[in-house]
């Protein structure tokens, strides 16, 4: 039977693959090619090869287009979650800026209130020097008033006993008018006296119309000194009211500042009340990158924290002191810590990426051995953007040995970070760098396997994990 289906084959092929000739004719030669029945197998099993081949190249590139299109719809959903976090943080930072506006506003309303209460110390300082000066016044008038009446009862005796020297005067003349009737002979004697006492008489009335006048000017000083009295009466009247309206504007005036002092106090306690909690989620963001928190913070320039507020004075001047001391130091280590958040490098450098490889011992990708791995890979597309993931200098760019094309950047405090295996690099040496500015496009220089991004985070010149960073990142931008 083997050899009926040998036979059977043999037919066939000699069937399909008769002696063939190819002739070829060139300037005027002709010449003949042979293909026997092996070399046109031969050209058929190379042609169905080429066919096969094709066949599989078509569906290759057919299913490496659903692969690139999934990607690309990977790549447009991470750069939504991008957008949507760049968003958060914008909202994030106008938060802040309305939290930092509202204690501006609060602390120039309080400059505000002091200084009214300055003013209004002055004015009652002054009022009351005016009521002291109204009082000496009145008293002076007083004693004047006193004066006066003193010496009114003087001239007052002294025009009664005048009265009355007139009426006795007034009698002996007409005891001598009546002798000068009786007796005739003691007439001429009598005209004489008359004469002389008529000159007396006018001596007197002219004393008499004198003292009429005296009277008179007196009666017009008392009555001045009566209306100064009753003037300055008024004036006493007129300053004790307002004294009493001022006590009650002062009381109201307190009262308004012992308000004024409680919503102090009341402001002053929310104010603590926030910046505790933002000083322990801040410190509680920067213990998740596993860094030594205390150590960090000596290292912050303090000198150029924006800190500062108005003079809050109370009555209890220890008190206020130490409430104002604890506020400062507060303020200041939120600044230090917000500070300190700005250079922790807590963003990935790419945008869409998977950890290839993490950080510590791991197996080597070509010796197949246990080694340590000082940084984390992050893989992706090729050519993708490389970003820093915080503000400072550059401090390397170039060929790195194993880390081939590489980027190194000083963020200050004692921290780097080194982006190893770039295609390309798009900073100079000693640039200073932005937070997310682009340095790189994503490769495999150096000692790599693919396409991804070596990305190192050293404090101090030792690695660390970069990883806790991230985490740490994680949580400030979800906030």
């Amino acid at each position: 039977m083997n050899k009926g289906i040998e036979t059977a084959v043999q037919r066939l092929l000699d069937w399909l693959y008769p002696e063939r000739q190819i002739i070829l004719r060139c300037r005027g030669k002709v010449t003949f090619v042979a293909l026997g029945k092996k070399g046109q197998l031969g050209l058929s099993l190379l042609g169905l090869s080429l066919v096969s081949w094709l066949s599989y190249a078509s569906v290759g590139i057919y299913l490496q287009q659903d692969v690139i299109a999934s990607k690309d719809n990977h790549i447009a959903r991470m750069v939504g979650d991008h957008d949507r976090l760049s968003a958060d943080m914008h909202a994030v930072e106008k938060k802040y800026r309305k939290i930092t506006a509202n204690l501006e506003s609060n602390q120039k309303l309080l400059g505000n209130v002091l200084r009214q209460r300055d003013s209004v110390d002055r004015i009652r300082k002054k009022l009351l020097h005016q009521l002291g000066q109204t009082k000496k016044q009145r008293d002076l008038a007083l004693n004047k008033s006193e004066a006066q009446h003193a010496r009114l009862a003087g001239l007052k005796a002294n025009l009664r006993r005048t009265l009355d020297q007139s009426d006795n005067l007034q009698l002996n003349l007409n005891s001598v008018a009546n002798r000068l009737t009786k007796t005739a002979s003691d007439r001429d004697r009598i005209r004489q006296e008359r004469k002389a006492l008529a000159q007396q008489l006018d001596i007197m009335r002219n004393d008499i119309f004198g003292l009429r006048k005296a009277r008179q000017g007196l009666s017009q000083n008392l009555q001045n000194s009566e209306q100064m009295v009753d003037r300055l009466t008024y004036e006493r009247d007129k300053a004790i009211s307002t004294n009493k309206v001022l006590n009650k504007h002062i009381a109201s005036l307190e009262d308004r500042l012992e308000l004024l002092h409680q919503s102090q106090r009341t402001l002053v306690e929310n104010i603590h009340n926030r910046t505790d909690s933002k000083i322990s989620e801040l410190e509680s963001l920067i213990k998740l990158t596993g860094l030594d928190l205390n150590r960090l913070l000596k290292r912050v320039d303090h000198k150029r924290l924006a800190v500062g507020g108005p003079l809050l004075a109370t009555n209890d001047k220890n008190q206020s002191a130490g409430e104002l001391t604890l506020l400062e130091n507060r303020l200041t280590r939120w600044s230090a810590l917000n500070a300190l958040l700005e250079r922790l490098p807590i963003t990935p450098p790419v945008d869409a990426y998977y950890i290839s490889s993490r950080y510590g011992k791991r197996r080597d990708p070509f010796t197949k051995r246990m080694a340590f791995h000082g940084g984390v890979d992050l893989g992706g597309v090729p050519r993708s953007r490389v970003f820093t993931t915080s503000p400072g200098i550059v401090t390397f760019v170039g060929w790195k040995g194993p880390y081939g094309r590489m980027v190194e950047v000083d963020h200050g405090l004692g921290l780097r970070t080194r982006y190893g295996h770039l295609r390309k690099i798009l900073v100079k040496h000693r640039q200073r760098v932005t937070f997310r500015h682009k340095i790189g496009l994503m490769g495999s220089s150096g000692r790599s396997t693919g396409a991804h991004v070596h990305y190192e985070v050293l404090f101090d010149g030792k690695p660390v994990d970069p990883m806790k960073f991230l985490k740490a990142g994680k949580y400030v931008f979800k906030g």
